[in-house]
């Protein structure tokens, strides 16, 4: 008799479960209880290019214009040409995790932002004007404000899907900044309940009980504080972590990944200045975030040596560091700069397919 109530009380709750995930899939009820902070923050440069997404936090905003001609974000939320999930025959596929410097995005004053050409895009220019157009796809799948929390989920839920051959992984700047909510954000570690995990969110009804249960919305952002030692968004433990799970994730796929350093800019009169800046990313100091970013930079060697895969250095030298980066800005590569990343890269990439007879 208990089994049989057991079963009974298990499938009325399977059936209120289905019939509210039918209600909010025909009426969209999901997405009004939500709304949309960032949308109704568009004056925020930032903001107005991101969207709810109850599964990554955040992702690109479907159609919003850039500041290059005709360029908007694609419908896979990207700042990529539209792709289609089946890979082409005979295309090599490179994806590319990162925040905003993989995006594109710097400061060229204090209220003077622009949207350069990123690695990925560039990167596609010399794969197609070097060796022919057509064999390769580069897929933009940076965005601003990610971390490896965020990339380690970015990877699972479209990366992988759309069949990758290479995974470039650049981060190193987000997860060090102190965490908008005072607390650090960390991923499942057991595989099982991390495909659980990608499963449940397939849900609507699941992805609004946790996007309404977590406190990344930037209308209730904890108050601005600073510290020498702030609560980072992710933890040096979890970011060798995320980076770990990456290349081993991308391999288990069949896709080689390549680590990317994410080097600082020298520190100008002009930076210094920048109060907003500093205050932003919640440290006392610049010489204090910048030691943080030296001990996350650590960390990435650490696990690309670990885990045997290339690791790149695109750090300018000092004599030139002005051609690659922006005097008002620390972490995001000027135009000059992306285009060094992508040259890196493509020697990295030529290199191991001629290694391999792949060419």
């Amino acid at each position: 008799m208990p089994l049989r109530k057991l079963a009974k009380s298990l499938i009325s709750l399977v059936l209120a479960f289905l019939a509210l995930e039918g209600v909010l899939r025909a009426t969209d009820a999901d997405r009004r209880i939500i709304g949309d902070p960032f949308k109704v923050q568009e004056k925020d440069i930032i903001l107005h290019y991101l969207a709810v997404d109850s599964f990554l936090q955040w992702r690109g905003r479907v159609g919003t214009p850039l500041m290059q001609p005709s360029e908007v974000i694609s419908s896979q939320g990207l700042r990529s040409p539209e792709i289609s999930r089946k890979k082409p025959p005979r295309v090599r596929r490179i994806a590319a995790l990162g925040d905003s410097c993989t995006f594109g995005f710097v400061a060229m004053g204090k209220f003077d932002f622009q949207t350069p050409r990123p690695y990925p895009a560039l990167l596609q220019d010399l794969l197609d004007r070097n060796l022919g157009p057509g064999r390769f796809q580069v897929i933009n799948y940076g965005l601003i404000g990610y971390t490896t929390y965020h990339g380690l989920r970015m990877l699972r839920r479209e990366v992988l899907p759309d069949d990758p051959d290479f995974v470039v992984i650049r981060f190193g700047w987000n997860d060090l900044i102190g965490s908008p909510t005072s607390r650090s954000f960390a991923n499942v570690h057991n595989p099982w309940l991390e495909r659980l995990e990608d499963l449940a969110y397939h849900s609507r009804l699941i992805g609004l009980l946790l996007y309404r249960g977590s406190p990344v919305d930037p209308r209730s952002r904890a108050p601005w504080t600073v510290s020498a030692h702030p609560v980072p968004w992710v933890t040096p433990e979890e970011y060798a972590w995320n980076l770990g799970r990456m290349i081993d994730l991308a391999r288990a796929h069949g896709a080689k990944p390549i680590l990317l350093d994410a080097p600082a800019a020298p520190i100008t009169p002009e930076i210094r200045a920048n109060k907003d800046f500093i205050g932003g990313v919640r440290y006392g100091t610049i010489e204090q975030f910048l030691a943080a970013h030296d001990r996350y930079q650590a960390i990435t060697a650490r696990v690309a040596r670990d885990k045997g895969v290339p690791f790149l250095h695109t750090t300018p030298p000092p004599e030139k560091a002005f051609q690659y980066f922006s005097r008002y800005d620390i972490p995001h590569p000027s135009a000059g700069g992306q285009e060094r990343i992508a040259q890196r890269l493509y020697a990295e990439i030529i290199s191991i397919l001629a290694r391999e007879g792949a060419l």
